[in-house]
């Protein structure tokens, strides 16, 4: 026993670290009640609380959400980012760093509420090799195991992609299936991004420039999405010709090719000219990068395929289908 604990102590010891971070979050997350009766809360926050408890509202009659109990709380991130994740990918090899997890398996990224600590893994990995990402996220789901705080910094989106954000986490309280991580955020994004639509149509009956908005949104996003599937069979092609080939060259023709994605990118029409600029000027743009954006939103077409044939473009029917033929943890 001893030396099984001292094998996986690197493992326990994160899985402790972690508690303890949510923990914290959890322990001091005050109600939402708490926030809307505070008179030095201004009342902009206030309405997007009310709008989190419309569109869990909303998650549980139209698509039948577990939304007892979460996010009833919110903690007050006092501005700062709390959350960091991990992600990373072989330097030649469109292929993800992958860590094991009992329970959840397979797990594609590592999340930190030390940003410390996260810092340290992303320049262990890094001088192993790989390519690295590292990104504050303003949410997480315990999948149902918990009850989910709201992060305060989460009611600095918009109407749509509050939602979005809010039906992306619940989904993966409903399907999250053991070592299928891009299964399960690929889904999680579809659900979100539909969800949202219902939800906008739903509660601004009278007014569609929420919805107008939100859906300009998404072409944008759809567009960079379907520019970097159409680039991963070119970034395999080239780390499949570079394989022997010195690594001094390699990082060069690695060096152009992003270059050259990066010139390409900056000529698709966005309908909000900044959209990508983010990407355009990164210098740290990898692979990891890349795998992101497979990792969420790689399948998108094809379940929009599925949800219009085979479920008739109905997002309730769609959710329970995977709830009741696929074993989720």
């Amino acid at each position: 026993m001893t030396l099984v604990i001292i094998a996986k102590w690197d493992l326990i010891a994160y899985g402790l670290m972690q508690a303890k971070g949510q923990w914290k979050v959890i322990n001091e997350a005050e109600p939402l009640n708490f926030y809307l009766n505070d008179k030095a809360v201004p009342d902009s926050v206030k309405y997007k609380i009310h709008l989190v408890n419309d569109i869990k509202n909303y998650a549980k009659q139209y698509l039948e959400m577990p939304v007892e109990g979460q996010y009833d709380k919110m903690f007050d991130q006092k501005g700062k980012d709390i959350l960091w994740v991990i992600t990373a990918s072989l330097p030649y090899k469109l292929e993800s760093y992958h860590w094991e997890f009992p329970f959840l398996g397979k797990v594609e990224y590592k999340g930190f509420f030390d940003e410390a600590k996260a810092l340290h893994l992303k320049k262990e990995l890094q001088a192993k090799g790989y390519d690295v990402r590292m990104r504050p996220v303003s949410a997480w789901s315990t999948l149902g195991w918990l009850n989910d705080p709201l992060l305060s910094k989460v009611l600095e989106s918009p109407e749509g992609r509050l939602a979005e954000l809010i039906i992306h986490e619940l989904t993966h309280d409903v399907v999250y299936i053991k070592d299928s991580v891009d299964f399960n955020e690929n889904l999680a994004t579809f659900i979100g991004r539909k969800g949202a639509e219902g939800f906008l149509q739903h509660h601004f009956p009278n007014d569609s420039s929420y919805l107008l908005k939100y859906k300009k949104r998404s072409a944008d996003k759809l567009l960079l999405d379907n520019f970097v599937r159409d680039w991963l069979p070119k970034f395999r092609k080239i780390y499949q010709e570079i394989k022997h080939v010195p690594t001094v060259q390699k990082e060069q023709l690695k060096y152009e090719i992003f270059e050259k994605f990066k010139n390409d990118l900056k000529q698709i029409n966005f309908s909000n000219p900044n959209y990508a600029t983010s990407i355009v000027n990164n210098n740290e743009l990898n692979n990891a990068h890349l795998l992101s954006y497979k990792r969420y939103t790689g399948t998108q077409a094809v379940l929009e395929i599925e949800f219009e044939e085979k479920h008739h473009s109905d997002l309730k029917t769609m959710l329970n289908y995977y709830k009741n033929n696929f074993k989720s943890l």
